[in-house]
């Protein structure tokens, strides 16, 4: 068995390029998101808290979802309340994070469309 293919080749260089890229990156401050004056954090963790407790209570589709939920805005909520800044960077550093995230991207987008090209051929 080939463990070598453009599928793993590809992920490789994704991976690669996207930790240079995070290790560009800078955070200056972590937290809530805050509307105005009034940060989310306290609704946010209220809804979760109520989730879950609505979830032990009566575990059903419809609480489960309003947890997950619950977590995606807890999620997005700090996402959106952290301050990114890029350091200061040549071309050159550039191009060594783009180059290798844009090429495994093509083998990964390339090597999904051959297998999907091979399924289709052994269909007919």
């Amino acid at each position: 068995m080939n463990l070598v293919t453009k599928k793993t080749i590809g992920w490789v260089l994704v991976i690669i390029g996207l930790f240079m890229l995070f290790k560009m990156v800078r955070v200056s401050s972590f937290g809530f998101y805050r509307i105005g004056r009034m940060s989310t954090s306290a609704i946010v963790l209220v809804l979760l808290v109520l989730s879950a407790i609505a979830v032990i209570v009566k575990r059903n589709k419809i609480t489960f979802g309003c947890l997950i939920m619950s977590l995606v805005l807890l999620v997005l909520s700090l996402l959106l309340g952290t301050e990114l800044y890029f350091m200061h960077v040549t071309l050159v550093d550039i191009l060594l994070v783009l180059i290798p995230t844009i090429i495994g991207t093509g083998l990964l987008i390339r090597s999904s469309l051959e297998g999907k090209k091979n399924k289709d051929d052994l269909a007919e």
